[in-house]
Formats: structure tokens, C-alpha cells, sequence
């Protein structure tokens, strides 16, 4: 997904609240509280939101995140992000991490047993050789002494 916009447009903004049937305060009564004064025009003296007022937004009119900026499927440059005070922790992401680490020390332990039975099979391999090279020894031995006899 692209987006057309990084800002919130305001225009596009009042024309939703419009379709909605609601008016201007209202929007921001629902979307903000009763004791609120903010106004929609705070996007024009504050383009750059955060992600739970455009949460809030799009939930009070009922909107996806597409609507608000400005969606499209075209390829093109992706969109301008400012990175201020975006925290990605949660318990479900810590909780991950940590199955995740586990799992690549088990799987770190396996190879290593792994190659620990790869060493000794080709010991064991080694030994068989040995052992088979012996017999063929001690059999030419034995032949060649009954064909003296």
C-alpha cells in the first residue's frame, strides 16, 4: 500500500465528518472527549499525528487508515514516516522474541549433537575400514598358505 499524503488533509477530513452526519464538534466530542477543546483545525497547526489519534479518528468515523491518508495499490515511492516516540513493545512481541530465542538455542544444540554423532560415525567408519582391511590381510594369508600345502 502507498499513500498520497503523510498529512492528514483537511478538506478530505471535513467532507468525511460531513458524510457521517455529524458536524465538527461532535467529531471531536466523540473522538476526544467531552471536555475537549481541540478542533479539526489542529491538523492544520499540527499536521504530523501519531498513530492513536489517527487510530481514533478513523474509529470514530468509521474509516480505514487508506480513507484518511489517501490509499492507493500504485507502485511508487513509499510514504514519508517520522519516527518521534514510536515504542514497539508489547507483551505479545517480548513474549515472541523470547519463544523464538529459545527455539534457536535448541536448534543450536541439535546441529551440535549432530555433528558430535557425524565425528563418531566416521570413527566408528574408520575403524570398520581397519577392521575389514585386517580380514582381507589375514584371508590372502590363509589362502596363499593353502595353496603352498
Amino acid at each position: 500500500m502507498r499513500y498520497e499524503r503523510i498529512y492528514v488533509d483537511l478538506e478530505k477530513l471535513k467532507s468525511i465528518i460531513k458524510a457521517r452526519g455529524l458536524r465538527e464538534r461532535d467529531f471531536c466530542v466523540l473522538t476526544w472527549g467531552e471536555e475537549t477543546h481541540r478542533t479539526i483545525k489542529e491538523f492544520v497547526r499540527r499536521p504530523n499525528i501519531t498513530i492513536e489519534t489517527a487510530m481514533k479518528i478513523c474509529n470514530t468515523l468509521d474509516i480505514s487508515l487508506d480513507e484518511l491518508f489517501s490509499g492507493s495499490d500504485k507502485i511508487g515511492e513509499s510514504p514519508y514516516i517520522i519516527g518521534n516516540q514510536n515504542i514497539v513493545n508489547s507483551a505479545v512481541f517480548n513474549q515472541d522474541q523470547l519463544s523464538l530465542m529459545a527455539e534457536n538455542k535448541a536448534l543450536k544444540m541439535l546441529i551440535k549433537e549432530k555433528d558430535e554423532r557425524i565425528i563418531d560415525l566416521k570413527k566408528v567408519n574408520g575403524q570398520l575400514e581397519t577392521m575389514v582391511d585386517l580380514l582381507k590381510l589375514k584371508g590372502q594369508n590363509s589362502d596363499s598358505k593353502t595353496s603352498d600345502s
